[in-house]
């Protein structure tokens, strides 16, 4: 079938006719259709895909902010970095920058962010130059310290109460500074956070896109987090901000709020015509989802909220390491959400991992080995026997210099995740295994005299030759 389009009908009308020809001996009845066109309406804008970037350090599983700089590219080496701009990152727009988290140096009073160390913003804006990418999606995990509760970016444990905004903490009709008045705070909260932009745009990172808050709901004490409690109250500073914001820079595209599949934090204030005049997108999260959750998300999205373009900025799998499965379902996720959904980005959550990180399959498109990673010292107190679980009481020290994946089991009543590994040279492999019943890891596995132990438990050890290149 041949489409015949006049062009300029398409260009300056708003009615666009096409003849359509059949093909000889069709049977179908030659004739022509006419289409309205709306040059005003906008559909489908697609900005490309996003990575987010460690470039400050994190605790293994995500477990505290270590003061040590194990950060990319600040680790790697000059012909490194290139392959990492080139080979990489060549063809991504956008870097998510996790301020309060990656991104956490502070000024005198805490107010502002600040570069960790000197060459921070100079190596992110190598980055963006080397590799093309046109600008920062940035993001608070945290703001700085003096505008929340507790004065920290970390809280104590799973419920602090001050691990909030500092206006909706317990006691703010007591503070000695705004004595209760939210407005003044939020006045003075707004322009830090324009300043933070400022100082982003002065090392030459642009800010294209801008969040409130990571993950409002969360108010998790081993990493930086805000916790929002309730819509009304992260409304109130969405408004606050991002109208802040907007009069400073109206072409930064402001989002929110990065819940699970579905923005609850703003969907009430979008009934508010000054709410929703600064909200340019919805953006959640759909961490490790099947790729046929796109259409759940984007039904729900259409059919509660007033329009606007959705997508999720933060996909990873929370647990076990990469698969064929998982690559799979990755591609598919990113199709469907173009295709199904109409979304204009999409974002995988880190570039590089350390790949001591416990997370780190499960969450990078690469891994690299920071030269800057303190040595492990011979205490056994500094290997635990899983992340977060008890000290070894007795570790060989043979074992204490060797690097150290921690694989656990889950639910005992099930199947465990499988994984495999490559090495590039050949290696011995010790496999550490509970000591409780008569389980081998089989024939290819011999068993050693060597043990561990731990509480009350003990590990018997195995151990297998390998050549390179082989799982």
């Amino acid at each position: 079938m041949l489409f015949l389009i006049p062009l300029l009908a398409a260009v300056v009308g708003t009615t666009a006719v096409i003849a359509a020809d059949q093909p000889a001996g069709s049977g179908a009845v030659k004739g022509t259709a006419s289409f309205t066109i709306h040059p005003g309406r906008l559909a489908q804008v697609i900005r490309g895909i996003g990575f987010e970037i460690q470039a400050d350090s994190i605790g293994s599983g995500n477990q505290g902010l270590p003061e040590s700089r194990i950060a990319v590219p600040h680790d790697l080496t000059p012909a490194e970095r290139q392959r990492f701009y080139h080979d990489m990152l060549k063809g991504f727009r956008y870097c998510r920058l996790a301020g309060g988290l990656y991104w956490r140096g502070l000024d005198a009073e805490q107010k502002f962010l600040q570069p960790r160390w000197p060459e921070q913003l100079s190596e992110l804006r190598e980055i963006l130059q080397v590799a093309g990418i046109e600008g920062l999606s940035f993001e608070y995990w945290s703001p700085a310290p003096y505008w929340k509760a507790n004065h920290s970016y970390l809280g104590k444990g799973q419920s602090d109460p001050y691990k909030t905004l500092r206006c909706f903490g317990p006691d703010f009709a007591h503070d000695p500074v705004y004595a209760g008045d939210v407005n003044r705070f939020l006045a003075d909260f707004s322009g830090a956070v324009v300043k933070d932009i400022q100082t982003l745009r002065t090392a030459g990172l642009p800010v294209l896109m801008w969040g409130l808050q990571n993950e409002p709901w969360v108010s998790n004490g081993d990493y930086p987090a805000c916790y929002y409690p309730d819509s009304p109250g992260y409304v109130q500073a969405f408004k606050a901000v991002a109208g802040a914001i907007r009069r400073y820079d109206p072409g930064i595209l402001l989002f929110s709020d990065t819940e699970p599949d579905f923005p609850r934090k703003i969907a009430p204030g979008m009934n508010n015509p000054e709410v929703a005049a600064l909200v340019d997108a919805y953006v959640v999260h759909t961490i490790g989802a099947p790729s046929e959750h796109v259409r759940m998300v984007h039904a729900k999205i259409t059919a509660e909220l007033p329009p606007r373009p959705w997508f999720q900025n933060e996909y990873e799998y929370l647990t076990g390491g990469a698969t064929p499965e998982r690559c799979l379902n990755t591609v598919q996720h990113i199709m469907n959400s173009f295709q199904l959904a109409g979304n204009p980005t999409w974002f995988w959550i880190h570039a590089l991992k350390p790949y001591k990180n416990a997370e780190a399959s499960g969450y990078s498109l690469g891994f690299w080995k920071s030269l800057q990673e303190p040595a492990a010292t011979e205490s056994h107190e500094t290997f635990l026997r899983w992340r977060s679980g008890p000290a070894f009481t007795r570790l060989p020290d043979n074992l204490k210099r060797l690097e150290m994946i921690s694989a656990t089991r889950g639910d005992p009543a099930k199947p465990s995740l499988g994984y495999t590994f490559t090495v590039n040279q050949p290696v011995t492999v010790h496999l550490v295994v509970e000591d409780r019943s008569d389980y081998t890891p089989g024939s290819r596995w011999q068993k050693s005299a060597v043990t561990t132990a731990w509480l009350q438990e003990t590990d018997a050890v195995y151990q297998r030759n390998l050549p390179p290149a082989r799982s």
